[in-house]
């Protein structure tokens, strides 16, 4: 198991190429590939970071990245990276499979709340046929409703099937529309984060005086509720409210993602 298990995890850094790349960004990232072939992990770490510093945004590198960091056993900055890459490759079965290894070896397996059932299909269906086509396809099927609409007014006279692919079209193109601009809302507005410290304590209140509810360990995903004060207040998979500090988690920053 552990050998089929490394093979994903070494295929995963070279599979593709970096799109949109500088010369000196291809150079460190060819750097990176032939030191992680070497095994000098952390050295191939330290190339990619700078890719990264060099303000290049790839799903390729933070995959890169992400199993630089798995083969030296941090798995805080492993999930962080995979996260990241997610965001370009949120279909990518070995992507999947490699934060599943991650979960795995966390030490905080707390049960995640379940999604209402609505919620899972909606958000499947938006993944598969995507946001921006599911805005303009929903555009679509309500101005042609609307036309059917505005023919029976110029004819005064219109079937009843056609009556009701008009009704049915200015719905269901509204509700598409609607549902694409509000979830895209939803997403930009949702900040996770990926606990990267060894561990965080989970504060009551907005003190780090307060009670700890909860001490949770690095690789753990939380979404972040808002800034109050010193620390941030963050929910857990399991619903647990709290407040940590700062500098034990790092967000999940909004990256370009490819259709």
């Amino acid at each position: 198991m552990r050998n089929i298990i490394a093979s994903v995890l070494v295929a995963l850094a070279f599979s593709t190429p970096l799109a949109a790349q500088t010369d000196e960004a291809a150079r460190l990232l060819d750097e990176g590939n032939r030191l992680f072939r070497e095994g000098n992990f952390e050295q191939a770490r330290i190339a990619y970071e700078e890719v990264t510093d060099l303000g290049v945004e790839s799903g390729n590198v933070y995959y890169n990245l992400g199993n630089a960091y798995f083969r030296l056993d941090r798995l805080g900055k492993a999930m962080l990276n995979y996260q990241r890459a997610f965001r370009y490759f949120p279909k990518d079965a070995a992507l999947t499979h490699n934060m599943d290894l991650v979960r795995s070896r966390s030490r905080d397996q707390l049960s995640v709340l379940p999604k209402p059932i609505w919620a899972k299909w909606w958000n499947g269906f938006v993944d598969t046929v995507g946001l921006r086509r599911l805005f303009w396809l929903g555009v679509v099927g309500w101005l042609a409703g609307l036309a059917l609409f505005g023919r029976r007014l110029h004819l005064r006279a219109i079937s009843t099937a056609a009556r009701r692919l008009a009704i049915v079209l200015v719905v269901v193109g509204g509700l598409a529309g609607a549902g694409a601009v509000a979830t895209s809302a939803a997403r930009t507005d949702n900040v996770s984060a990926v606990v990267t410290a060894d561990r965080a304590d989970v504060h009551e209140e907005p003190s780090s005086d307060s009670r700890v509810v909860i001490v949770v360990h690095e690789a753990l995903v939380v979404d972040v509720l808002r800034n109050d004060g010193d620390l941030l207040q963050v929910r857990l998979p399991n619903g647990i409210t709290g407040f940590v500090e700062p500098g034990t988690i790092e967000t999940i920053q909004a990256v370009r993602r490819t259709e």
